[in-house]
Order: structure tokens, then C-alpha cells, then sequence
């Protein structure tokens, strides 16, 4: 019973332990400054909320073009997100469909214009990810900002997990190659 006892307060420890870890990383990411910028870039699935902000980036004129990262087929795809018939937006699908597809993607974008600056835009949990592989894969100046979405107790879990395990994997691999796409 003991054994059982201490086991249930390790787990739990070490629970706290990685939550209270991961708050900055993962919860509270600092974002960059908006400012001016030539771009803003929708990555991960293409949510309302995701290109409305990009779209407002735009109506107040702190940027030109919109780019919209979009997967080739479903709901979220280029045919059925109305955003990507606007002129000023442009939608397009990374290869690999990945967060480091999307830098590759971004770069193509841009021409290798290291002078452009970009807003990328995303979700609060990715927001960190987002900037560790900009900073490994882009050459260009690019500021991460986050969407507010609420989520569930177990929607955070999930994240957690998802983006260690991807962080993991940002780490060990390299970038991908523009000239893929």
C-alpha cells in the first residue's frame, strides 16, 4: 500500500512539475512587437479567428499580402476557404505539411527577400515552436503572434504533449528545403 501511495505522489510531482515547466513555453510564449510588416503568414489549420486577425493586420494597414497556409484538401482548403479568393490573399499548400514546410513555403514566398518582414500568425501553444524554427529555418525578420482559443483541461494536455514531442523533433531534424515545394 505504501509503495502504491508514494508511486500516486511521484506521478502526481512530476505532473506539477512538467505543467509549471512548460506555462512559459507553451502557455504564456512571449510574442513579438506587430509593428509594420510586408506579410502576414496564417500557419497551422487556417482557422476564422486566425485569418480574421491577418485580415484586420491588413484593414488597418500594418500589412499588404496575406499568405494562408492551407492543407490540398477538406474544409480548410484553398477551394473552400472564401479568404483565399481575395486578391490580396494567397493560399497555398507547404511540402511537407509541417510547421518547417511552412518556413520552406514562406521562404519561397518571399523570393529570399531578407529584408521583408512577416507576421506569422498561429495559437498560443505553438507560438514557441513557431519561433524556435524561424529562427533555425528563416532567414528573413519574423515576429510570432497568437490567436485567443480557449481550451479545455485536456486540450492543454494534449498540447503539451504534441508540442514536446514536436518540439523534439524541430531539434533533431533539418529544415526544409524551398526548393521542394
Amino acid at each position: 500500500m505504501r509503495r502504491i501511495v508514494l508511486f500516486a505522489v511521484a506521478l502526481v510531482a512530476a505532473v506539477l512539475v512538467v505543467a509549471v515547466a512548460g506555462l512559459p513555453v507553451y502557455v504564456f510564449p512571449p510574442e513579438g512587437e506587430t509593428g509594420r510588416a510586408d506579410v502576414a503568414y496564417v500557419i497551422g489549420p487556417p482557422t476564422e479567428q486566425r485569418v480574421a486577425l491577418a485580415e484586420q493586420l491588413r484593414a488597418d494597414g500594418v500589412v499588404e499580402q496575406i499568405l494562408v497556409s492551407v492543407p490540398r484538401s477538406g474544409g480548410q482548403s484553398a477551394r473552400k476557404l472564401s479568404a483565399c479568393a481575395r486578391p490580396e490573399v494567397t493560399c497555398e499548400t507547404p511540402t511537407p505539411f509541417s510547421t518547417k514546410g511552412e518556413v520552406a513555403m514562406l521562404s519561397d514566398f518571399l523570393s529570399g527577400d531578407r529584408s521583408a518582414k512577416v507576421i506569422v500568425i498561429t495559437f498560443t501553444p505553438h507560438v514557441a515552436r513557431t519561433r524556435f524554427i524561424l529562427d533555425k529555418c528563416f532567414d528573413g525578420d519574423a515576429v510570432v503572434i497568437a490567436v485567443e482559443q480557449r481550451l479545455r483541461p485536456d486540450q492543454w494536455a494534449f498540447q503539451y504533449a504534441y508540442q514536446t514531442a514536436a518540439f523534439v523533433k524541430a531539434i533533431v531534424t533539418p529544415c526544409a528545403d524551398a526548393a521542394d515545394l
